[in-house]
């Protein structure tokens, strides 16, 4: 910035940077489908290949659940893992003639937040399948909203985002987006694995779990579907098989706003996080 030069306020660059990344997307027609398609072939493939048991036993219920926070999660880390590590001899440059970080940062999560909410409601349309296609009802009252598919929604988008945010986070940390790239599977698979499904958790690997976006995703799909008070896929033959209540599915309005709180949080530490190590692009030596 040329010294006498008055500098504009941090407002107005927030929009000027949200309309400049509004007009990248969508002149990156490409990768945007690639985007809204993601959730609908992750839409089509619960229907298909978990939706006949869902809502009908606990194991088919909790599967189809899994699926769907995988798709969840995969497409926010998908949105967001090459967004600012890309721009990053742009950022810098910009960055010495007085660009403000933050405001970078809060456009690019403002307009991903925007295409979360969009993923989200196509992701969404795989509870309609299932209702509609195999007659599997769903619940009949959500804990907090009369209409369960609200709760679904709700957990899904702050999943997802969560994870966008986490790919935001890991964008601002490495300089390559060959690295970003690389990272974004292995990514997927800790998150799955410490999500508390695959695998029991114990000793340190369950509290290793409270830090994966993916066990409160399970936590609050699960929730609403009440898992707890559907019978196990061999209790439908069997009836004397125990079922036992598992705390991370507690049906309750507290435990489901608890979850999405955690979420939110999980959120604004990417974000803010991302801010932080966005700062070090001055130190770049490229």
């Amino acid at each position: 910035m040329k010294k006498g030069t008055k500098r504009i306020s941090g407002f107005k660059e927030l929009r000027l940077l949200m309309r400049q990344y509004l007009l990248i997307l969508l002149s990156d027609k490409k990768n945007l489908l690639v985007s809204l398609m993601f959730p609908v072939i992750a839409s089509i493939i619960t229907v298909w290949i978990a939706g006949e048991n869902m809502f009908v036993h606990y194991d088919g219920t909790k599967s189809a659940s899994f699926v769907l926070v995988s798709a969840a999660i995969w497409g926010g880390i998908f949105n967001s893992i090459q967004t600012i590590v890309k721009d990053r001899a742009n950022i810098k440059r910009d960055y010495v003639s007085g660009l403000r970080i933050r405001c970078y940062i809060l456009s690019r999560a403002s307009i991903q937040f925007v295409l979360c909410i969009i993923q989200s409601a196509i992701l969404c349309t795989s509870y309609v399948g299932v209702n509609k296609y195999y007659d599997n009802p769903l619940p009949d009252n959500g804990i907090i909203f009369g209409n369960t598919l609200i709760e679904y929604y709700i957990s899904i988008l702050l999943l997802m985002y969560a994870a966008d945010a986490m790919g935001m986070c890991i964008s601002c940390l490495v300089k390559k987006t060959e690295t970003a790239n690389v990272m974004a599977p292995y990514i997927l698979i800790v998150q799955l694995i410490f999500s508390g499904i695959l695998f029991e958790m114990k000793g340190m690997a369950n509290w290793v779990s409270y830090i994966m976006i993916s066990r409160w995703g399970m936590e609050a799909l699960g929730t609403t579907s009440n898992l707890n008070s559907m019978k196990l896929k061999i209790q439908l033959t069997v009836q004397n098989v125990p079922h036992e209540i598992e705390n991370m599915f507690q049906y309750s309005s507290r435990h489901l706003y608890n979850v999405w709180g955690i979420l939110i949080i999980f959120i604004f530490i990417f974000i803010i996080s991302g801010n932080f190590l966005l700062h070090r692009v001055s130190k770049d030596s490229r």
